[in-house]
């Protein structure tokens, strides 16, 4: 999941806060990967949101992180998609990793969970 918001406006900034409060306590989404985007990087001069506050987010929230400008390159927000595919690749082989753990799990439990019969 990306969230996108505007370095510009405080506004949405807090919004993404919400978005990622909702996403946490979601339990089927609450393991999505998620990149935290801050957009306008061009725009300093009318910056209402520090970089170090989007990344201090991404960190208390354990997501990806990126300010970007897609007005003058598309290199950042390429970036911002190839980390993306990272974490769901990651995110897909710990699933699958899990899964044959729980497998494991339950075949020990068929095998050692039964009562016998004296």
């Amino acid at each position: 999941m990306v969230l996108v918001y505007d370095i510009c406006d405080r506004g949405s900034f807090e919004a993404i806060r919400q978005q990622l409060q909702l996403i946490r306590r979601s339990r089927k989404m609450s393991s999505l990967p998620v990149v935290i985007v801050g957009n306008k990087r061009d725009l300093q001069h009318h910056r209402r949101v520090s970089g170090e506050e989007g990344h201090l987010l991404a960190l208390t929230e354990r997501c990806g992180f990126f300010e970007v400008s897609a007005a003058e390159t598309y290199h950042g927000v390429l970036l911002v998609f190839h980390r993306l595919v990272d974490l769901v690749r990651e995110t897909r082989a710990l699933r699958k990793s899990m899964a044959g753990v729980r497998g494991i799990v339950r075949s020990m439990s068929a095998v050692f969970g039964k009562k016998r019969a004296e």
